[in-house]
This record gives structure tokens, C-alpha cells and sequence, in this order.
């Protein structure tokens, strides 16, 4: 006991619990949108390659195509289940046959969940959705069943 009378023994304890809960927010934080950025950025991999694969026409069913790329999201979906795909064809310049033709234009857009903590004192940036549109020309088209993928 110091002289005056009085007793810093918890006093350490105390410090140390209010530096450390802004400091474990924060880190939490990091991983969070750290996940979430890495995401996005595997999303926009994902559009993009999946624009090359709708303009060389491969796979040409909506199915397949819809899960080569739900396939590539894996790893970054939180729920495989709620990940979208869809493939809109439009004409390009010159072209104006029906059916889609080389020269014209496809696009992809990805949609689905990122990875989630779920801690409540944090906020997650679109509820943890990452949606990416990527467009292409197409080069290559195998049969006249290649069309859009709602």
C-alpha cells in the first residue's frame, strides 16, 4: 500500500481493457472489410472471365454457364445458394440479324454474398453484396442456342 492510503492493483487491468476494446474493434474491422474487399475484387475476376466466356460462346446453355461461374465464386460466396448470373446479348454495330452474331456485344453481371463475421457493432458495406458487371465482344459463337441468361 502506497503511503497516502491508497491502492492502484487493478489499476493496469482497467487501462489495459479500455485500450484493448477500440484496439480489437478495430482489428476485427480490418478482417472484416478485408474479406469483403477481397470479395470484390475476386467478383470482378469472376465478370470478367466469365464475359470471355460468353463471347467465345463456351459453355453455350444458360445452365452450364450460370454454373462454371457460380463454380469460380465458391471460395468468396458466403451461400453458393444466393449467388446469381446473368448474360444479356446486344447487338453490335452493323449487325442487326436475329440470333446473336460475332460483333456483338455480351454482358455478365455477378451477384452475390461476401463472407460475413457477423459482429454486431460493425456495419458491413451493402449488407456484404458485391455485384460486378463485364462486358465483351463476342468473337466466337457455336451454335444459334448461345442467348441471354436472365
Amino acid at each position: 500500500m502506497a503511503r497516502g492510503g491508497t491502492r492502484e492493483d487493478g489499476s493496469s487491468a482497467v487501462e489495459f481493457a479500455f485500450v484493448m476494446t477500440p484496439l480489437l474493434m478495430i482489428v476485427f474491422g480490418i478482417m472484416q472489410y478485408g474479406l469483403y474487399f477481397w470479395a470484390m475484387q475476386g467478383g470482378a475476376d469472376a465478370g470478367r472471365q466469365a464475359a470471355r466466356l460468353a463471347a467465345v460462346g463456351n459453355p453455350a446453355s444458360c445452365s452450364a454457364f450460370a454454373d462454371a461461374v457460380k463454380a469460380s465464386l465458391s471460395d468468396l460466396s458466403a451461400s453458393p445458394a444466393t449467388t446469381t448470373v446473368t448474360r444479356d446479348y446486344s447487338k453490335g454495330p452493323g449487325n442487326s440479324a436475329s440470333g446473336v452474331e460475332i460483333g456483338d456485344n455480351v454482358t455478365v453481371n455477378v451477384r452475390f454474398q461476401s463472407a460475413d463475421l457477423n459482429l454486431p457493432f460493425l456495419p458491413f458495406v451493402d449488407g456484404g453484396w458485391v455485384d460486378d458487371t463485364a462486358k465483351a465482344r463476342v468473337d466466337y459463337v457455336p451454335t444459334s442456342t448461345v442467348g441471354d441468361c436472365p
